[in-house]
């Protein structure tokens, strides 16, 4: 790609691909929630979801069930912003697809997913994300002192500790 300006200098230009259109929760990233247009809460996991809670930005609920935590026989409970779901038996919802169906008023389009709390079979958290079409930048590298949790895309950026030292410089061996 070569792109120029008015007076012939060149500009730094670069091709990004367009975002892919999730259409159901398999085209997620794992460990991923996000929420269709028509209410479809879409998910993709690679650990057993026992429960969840999450707020539903943009929409006033009216009802939510459903999905694959309706047919594993989750107890689904809403607020007006607010969706909450448990399996009093210990069922899990494992995979991808449809974790359940928000209701809303006719002509509201939901925002996106906000404070989602997910977690296993014995109520230990899973770190769950709401999927965006716009890449994050940051340290995506979980062993780097400055990893960051909501970055999407490493952008090089990741700093390490000294042999021996943590990341805020104490040594760790005797």
């Amino acid at each position: 790609i070569v792109m120029a300006d008015a007076v012939g200098d060149q500009l730094d230009f670069s091709y990004v691909a367009p975002p892919t259109t999730i259409t159901d929760g398999c085209s997620l990233p794992d460990m991923n929630l996000y929420i269709l247009n028509d209410g479809s809460v879409l998910y993709n996991t690679s650990e057993a979801i026992g429960g969840f809670q999450f707020i539903v930005d943009g929409v006033t609920l009216t009802g939510a069930s459903g999905g694959a935590a309706g047919d594993a026989g989750f107890l689904i409970s809403n607020s007006a912003t607010e969706i909450l779901g448990f399996s009093l038996t210990g069922a899990t919802i494992e995979g991808c697809g449809t974790l359940l169906v928000a209701e809303f008023s006719e002509g509201e389009q939901p925002s996106g997913l906000s404070n989602i709390v997910m977690a296993d079979a014995v109520g230990d958290q899973l770190d769950f994300n709401y999927y965006s079409d716009s890449a994050i930048a940051g340290c995506t590298d979980d062993t780097a002192c400055n990893y960051n949790t909501d970055a999407t895309e490493d952008d090089g950026s990741c700093e390490y500790a000294q042999e021996n030292y943590d990341c805020d410089g104490n040594c760790i061996i005797d």
